[in-house]
Parts: structure tokens; sequence; C-alpha cells
């Protein structure tokens, strides 16, 4: 290799679950522009049924998905079926309320859906475990 050649890490997998198709793409680019592997999804049955989603460490999920189901009960079906992530779970629910105490359990974190993309970024590199071994499978 030469001094004029770069080694670029591979780039994280995030998996993005939002049903606003206007929202998943924004984020979607605003992740990708930040060298993030990104799959999206329209709904939780859409993540669940991809089994690489159990590649990505992270999951950015909007819990209200109008699909009838929860956010904690997704994160559980993943984890049911091998995933050992993290979760962002955006909603606009109380800080310090029963849903975000069980988010919490496993370090996932409750954030306002309305979140700004620095704040994003900043949860989503936190979350991330760089020593779990399927971070880079994607």
């Amino acid at each position: 290799m030469t001094s004029s050649e770069t080694v670029t890490p591979p780039a994280i997998g995030v998996s993005l679950v939002d049903g606003d198709p206007a929202i998943r793409h924004a984020r979607q680019l605003m992740l990708r522009s930040e060298n993030y592997d990104v799959r999206s999804y329209v709904t939780s049955a859409a993540l669940l049924a991809d089994p690489r989603s159990r590649d990505y460490p992270c999951i950015v999920l909007d819990v209200e998905l109008n699909e009838g189901g929860d956010g904690l009960g997704l994160l559980r079906e993943m984890r049911a079926t091998g995933w050992r992530g993290r979760a962002i779970l955006l909603d606009g629910q109380d800080p310090d309320g029963d849903f975000v105490r069980t988010a919490r359990e496993h370090g996932d974190r409750v954030m306002e859906r309305a979140v700004g993309d620095g704040a994003l970024l900043t949860a989503i590199a936190a979350s991330i475990d760089r020593s779990w071994s399927g971070w880079n499978a994607g």
C-alpha cells in the first residue's frame, strides 16, 4: 500500500424503521452521508422478515408505526431471533415512564421523534458496541 492509499473501515450497519417515507428517506440519506450502511424498512414486519437485519448493531425505530405493534415488542422478537444490538426508539414518551425504563434495561434509548440529526448521530454512535462480532457483517 502506498502512502496515497487509504483504508476505509467498513460502514457500520443501521436499520431504520419509519412508516413516513419522507422522514425515512431524509434520515437514510443523512446516515449514508455519515458513512453508515443503512437498510430501511416501512414496517417492523419488514425488518423482522429480513434476516440481514440481525447483522446490524443498531435499529432506529419510530414506535408509532400504525401497525398495531409496539417498539419494545419488536425488540423482544429481534432478540429472540439472535439480534444483540441496541435500539434508538423515537417517541414522545414521558422520560420517566415505564416504557423508557424497560427500554433502558437492554441498553436501548428513547428519544423525541423530532430529534435533530446531530443528537441522533451521537446516540447511534454511543449505542454501537464495536467489539460485537456481527457489527460489520452487513
